[in-house]
């Protein structure tokens, strides 16, 4: 299904897009989500080959993924996802993935800016040649995509460094490896006996090659619920993306 309000696609989780319980990863849930997301914004004419001739890009700034089910390698699943308008200098996107018969497994809500790559700064969506307001927009999740205030307290838990291969091709990391470092933080045993339910990344600032970053998280105990966590860059000295994550 395509048109201006819905982009809609169904396809079947495979080998690569799974961990070894044989359920699909987060970094295959955002790659999914940006994939699909690159498709509709292309067929309203404001995809990435249009955007580049103007020295524009899309850039995901935040994004919330509620998790009541992950389906499994070889499920038979359908992508949908739609705009729901502009907030201040956010394009507002949702997504909700479910089975061929409709059962809700994964939903999610995002915010992306329109940003000039050459300058590196924000641009007013209201200036791209086509209306993205979509007042009758649903909303698959409600939840506001509000700042992340990390508590005191957390702890480094590994450093990354980034290398080519985490590197896309506006030149920075892509914003689905921020969802497998959020993975790479929990141990496997807790995976084996608990699930994600709930998650949020806020990506602050972009991150290069060659920089490392150092992840902390909080709390550093496997029987809590929420957890809290932030990279830090070693070359620049801030933050540059932190994520609330909640488990059941």
């Amino acid at each position: 299904m395509k048109s201006r309000e819905r982009y809609e696609d169904s396809f079947s989780v495979v080998s690569y897009e799974a961990d070894y319980l044989g359920r699909v990863t987060l970094f295959s849930l955002f790659n999914r989500f940006q994939d699909i997301a690159g498709l509709h914004a292309a067929y309203l004419h404001v995809g990435y080959d249009e955007l580049q001739k103007a020295n524009l890009a899309w850039v995901l700034s935040r994004m919330k993924v509620q998790i009541q089910r992950l389906p499994r390698r070889g499920e038979q699943v359908r992508l949908a996802t739609w705009p729901k308008g502009i907030e201040r200098l956010f394009a507002m996107r949702d997504f909700c993935l479910t089975s061929e018969e409709g059962k809700t497994f994964v939903t999610a809500t995002s915010a992306w800016l329109l940003v000039d790559r050459e300058k590196g700064r924000p641009r007013r969506i209201e200036t791209l040649p086509i209306d993205l307001q979509f007042p009758e927009a649903a909303h698959a999740l409600q939840d506001p995509l509000n700042k992340i205030i990390v508590p005191e307290g957390a702890i480094p838990v590994f450093e990354k460094p980034i290398w080519l291969s985490d590197i896309d091709t506006n030149r920075h990391v892509n914003n689905a490896q921020y969802a497998k470092w959020i993975t790479d933080s929990f141990p496997q045993d807790q995976f084996s006996t608990r699930g994600i339910t709930s998650v949020q990344i806020n990506y602050l600032e972009e991150t290069l090659l060659g920089d490392t970053i150092t992840i902390f998280k909080t709390p550093d105990n496997s029987e809590a619920d929420d957890y809290f966590l932030e990279g830090v860059s070693r070359s620049k000295g801030m933050k540059v993306v932190q994520a609330a994550v909640s488990w059941g």
